[in-house]
């Protein structure tokens, strides 16, 4: 009876989840990291990369569009339709990505990266599956079941790390490491199917209703745009880098910058998203808006600070020694992830209120342009030079993304945002001179020191407000008097 009255938020559901699966995913990288070599490890890379950016894909292309029609319709019948109809559409956009990378390796553009048919084989047989996991995601977050997208997030997270991380240990490397992303998709896709009839209740037979289809391509082509723009750099590097090992020195890196950037992705845009979907005006959104930027800023930006001062500490912690090499890439692509945070938080906003078609335009002409500046960057500077292009690429999305928003918002907005930036500027510059002055006696301590000085003059400045997180005054109390009055 008292655990009802403790049921946890959906942001509390997320977050648990993501530290679940990043708690796997990250042991499964690192692992890999310390039994591959760092060639192996970049295949590894480039294989999963591949994968994640058809995982997105497949989440964008219908699948965002039915959460926000699942969440705007009246009735059951309606739903059951559109998620009927959005499980075989999905299947189209995943058959042609299938097609595509095993015509492009057949044609030799993609040999160098798969290196062998197996691997192409692999990662080609995930991407339908995957469709059919994204989808049910969709419609359980339309209807409010975060436990749901938890479950199965969690499902194919675990399943993946197990079932590669033996196979490697038993000697197929990272071929049998790659296989546990399509292991883990197949017991994902099992539990999806049986909670979307058991739990949601969405009958599997019936008549076929797809999501507005100019919403649909327009979310699509948005998301299209921001998994290009996370991923182009490391496969331009993978195609065009010098020494095979680059690769994996950084992928390392990746691995610790995009961290928030997945947090944000997995645990905060998903809430913001559904909050948002019943709006129709940019205007509406601003104070919805304001609280998640406010939130990544003061709790998750930190962490890309830390990358950026301490890159080869935080390298050598969780990899062996040889990857301290990347750690002039990570400063840089963790300075890339921070202008990339920001703009995924703007680019769901307008997809979420169906004005999708403007981050769409704004970020496929930025992916359109960045092959041929990684073109020129990689082969003289190589992962340098590929961070560098991350961070010029992002920027301007940023930058036009945030334009595009004052645009139809009105610029007034700027000033009540004004002070609350000199305060988070001032807590993170009091921060970084705490680390600055402590580290003389040592790394550690000096993260650590700057860490608590940041978390300090942020409470004290009202950014970081922790008291807020816990229960009013006697809530709890008239809460369970409220429970047991109705028993």
């Amino acid at each position: 009876m008292i655990s009802r009255l403790y049921k946890p938020t959906p942001q509390l559901v997320l977050f648990a989840t993501f530290g679940g699966t990043s708690a796997l995913n990250y042991a499964f990288g690192l692992a890999m990291g310390w039994i591959l070599r760092p060639g192996d490890y970049g295949l590894l890379a480039f294989a999963q990369t591949l994968v994640l950016v058809g995982g997105m894909v497949m989440n964008s292309a219908f699948s965002m569009s039915l959460a926000r029609a699942v969440a705007r319709a009246e009735e059951p019948r309606k739903r059951d339709a559109l998620v009927r109809g959005t499980l075989l559409a999905n299947l189209v956009p995943a058959t042609a990505m299938s097609a595509v990378i095993v015509v492009l390796f057949a044609a030799g553009p993609l040999r160098d990266g798969f290196e062998r048919w197996f691997v192409v084989a692999v990662v080609a047989l995930c991407f339908p599956i995957l469709s059919m996991v994204k989808t049910i995601g969709g419609c359980a977050q339309g209807s409010n079941r975060f436990s749901i997208v938890a479950g199965v997030d969690l499902t194919e997270m675990s399943c993946k790390t197990l079932s590669g991380g033996t196979l490697a240990l038993l000697g197929f490397g990272a071929s049998g490491a790659i296989v546990g992303f399509l292991v883990g998709a197949v017991c994902a896709v099992m539990l999806g199917f049986r909670q979307l009839t058991h739990k949601i209740g969405v009958q599997l037979r019936g008549s076929l209703k797809l999501p507005d289809p100019r919403v649909s391509v327009a979310i699509f082509a948005a998301m299209l745009g921001l998994s290009m723009l996370v991923n182009l750099d490391l496969i331009a590097l993978k195609l065009l880098s010098s020494e095979r090992a680059f690769v994996g020195y950084y992928q390392a890196g990746l691995m610790l910058s995009n961290a928030p950037y997945y947090l944000v992705l997995a645990a905060m845009t998903p809430i913001l998203f559904v909050q948002l979907a019943r709006y129709g005006d940019v205007s509406a959104t601003q104070q919805k808006l304001g609280e998640t930027l406010a939130l990544t800023a003061a709790l998750i930006l930190p962490l890309e600070i830390m990358l950026m001062a301490v890159p080869r500490l935080a390298l050598i912690t969780f990899f062996p020694d040889v990857y301290a090499l990347g750690a002039p890439a990570l400063r840089i692509l963790a300075l890339g992830n921070s202008l990339l945070l920001l703009a995924l938080i703007f680019a769901i906003t307008f997809q979420a209120i169906g004005r999708a078609k403007i981050p769409a335009l704004i970020l496929l002409v930025i992916v359109l342009v960045e092959p041929f500046a990684l073109w020129a960057a990689v082969p003289s500077w190589q992962m340098v030079g590929a961070a560098w292009v991350f961070v010029a690429v992002t920027f301007l999305a940023l930058f036009c993304l945030v334009a595009a928003y004052l645009r139809e918002s009105g610029v007034a907005c700027l000033r009540r945002v004004a002070p609350w930036v000199i305060k988070y500027a001032l807590a993170v510059g009091v921060g970084l001179a705490a680390g600055r002055l402590a580290l003389g006696l040592d790394v550690v301590p000096a993260v650590g020191l700057g860490g608590v000085c940041y978390l300090l003059v942020a409470t004290l400045l009202g950014i970081v407000r922790p008291l807020a997180m816990l229960p009013r005054r006697g809530a709890s109390v008239r809460k369970f008097a409220a429970h047991v009055e109705e028993e």
